[in-house]
């Protein structure tokens, strides 16, 4: 795996000829349907440790048994060929690197407007989906959005479908009243809509923290009973306790260095650390930032850098905060994470021993996939549930 800045001048085919790599192979991994990179653009360059030529008759299932790996696999390291059918004299990458971060768990976040199609290509990728397709508030728990389909297509995967629940009425954790009745309603939707465990953002309820806890504890341990998980999103400032009440956790951490902090050990590797050492990073994912930013407008960075590419702009890296910077007369000055950013963050996965990522799955760029996928191996459904593992509630 490679990093390759485009320099002033070159083209996908030099940088094809150079790495000995095809063309489509780059433009599909770094999203570039037509056109060249911007200068300074950061290239993800996957070069196969073992490839394969398609031949006649061949089907993904005949050749991942003839290699002793995967269907999605083929998908996942291949993600530019067509799902329907092979092609003869098609080829195929086996294996990408050693994959040395050993095993890890990606969790992708899907909302209403992302498509079954894109859910289908990124699915190879994931452990976990979570559907944002709940609304808590003061009238009770009521679906947003129907996703039947997709879960339907999630479990048949062998994925694990999660609901992730939107409460907009925080003042019954001040209450305390009515929580089993609550927990119970998050429970029975869950199961009526085939979801393996709900995911529940705990961001704002740093003020009722005690109330907030008791929850989780009432929460989880009804869910135990019904075989589902309890997945909490928290930040770096909310108590300890929101995590070890709950199966897992989703960290949102400064992504992108905000605060302006003089280098990335004083920011996202800070935060990192320090909740891996006072918390428990053996079953938290890790959020991959994947927007840019212009003053308090945000774009993906997919489209960012569709729109940097036409303008012909220059792209330049900060090697301290690994940020990048985008500067022109039409768009004006954008700052995003850079892919040397995102490969810090998945060896930081790694090295702290975090469970794995997670990310929304209509904005993050195919390269962030990739990257992890060359990496980590992905984590079976069964092995799962055994790494989650049990938190002091359940020892109670």
């Amino acid at each position: 795996m490679h990093i390759h800045i485009k320099q002033n001048g070159e083209c996908i085919k030099d940088i094809s000829e150079q790495y000995g790599v095809c063309e489509e192979n780059i433009r599909m991994v770094n999203g570039i349907t037509e056109g060249e990179p911007a200068d300074g653009e950061e290239l993800l360059i996957l070069i196969p440790t073992r490839s394969y030529t398609v031949q006649y008759g061949d089907t993904p299932d005949r050749i991942a048994l003839r290699f002793g790996i995967r269907r999605s696999d083929i998908y996942s390291l291949n993600p530019w060929i067509e799902k329907s059918e092979l092609k003869q004299g098609q080829n195929l990458a086996l294996k990408y690197g050693d994959r040395r971060g050993g095993m890890a768990v990606a969790n992708g976040y899907f909302y209403k407007g992302c498509t079954t199609d894109l859910l289908q290509r990124v699915l190879p990728y994931l452990t976990y989906v979570t559907f944002a397709a709940a609304i808590a508030d003061e009238r009770g728990v009521r679906r947003s959005a129907n996703f039947k389909r997709e879960v339907e297509k999630t479990a048949e995967e062998k994925k694990i479908p999660l609901i992730r629940v939107y409460d907009r009425y925080t003042d019954r954790y001040k209450r305390c009243e009515g929580l089993t009745s609550f927990a119970e309603e998050l429970i029975s939707l869950a199961l009526e809509d085939g979801y393996k465990g709900i995911v529940i953002d705990s961001c704002p309820m740093n003020h009722s923290a005690k109330d907030f806890s008791a929850f989780l504890m009432i929460l989880r341990k009804l869910m135990i009973g019904c075989d589902l998980i309890l997945i909490t999103e928290i930040n770096e400032e909310s108590p300890l306790e929101f995590s070890e009440y709950a199966d897992g956790s989703v960290l949102y951490y400064p992504k992108y260095a905000m605060d302006n902090p003089a280098s990335f050990a004083d920011g996202e590797r800070r935060v990192l650390s320090d909740f891996a050492c006072n918390g428990e990073s053996a079953k938290t994912f890790i959020d991959l930032p994947s927007l840019a930013r212009r003053g308090k407008e945000y774009a993906t960075v997919p489209d960012m850098l569709k729109s940097v590419r036409r303008g012909r702009g220059v792209i330049e890296h900060n090697e301290s905060t690994l940020l990048s910077h985008v500067c022109d007369r039409k768009q004006g000055e954008y700052s995003f994470t850079s892919l040397k950013n995102i490969k810090s963050l998945l060896e930081l996965t790694s090295e702290l021993d975090y469970m794995g990522v997670c990310f929304d799955i209509m904005r993050t760029p195919l390269s962030y996939l990739m990257m992890y996928n060359s990496m980590f191996k992905t984590s079976y459904y069964n092995s799962v549930r055994t790494r989650v593992g049990c938190s002091r509630v359940g020892e109670e």
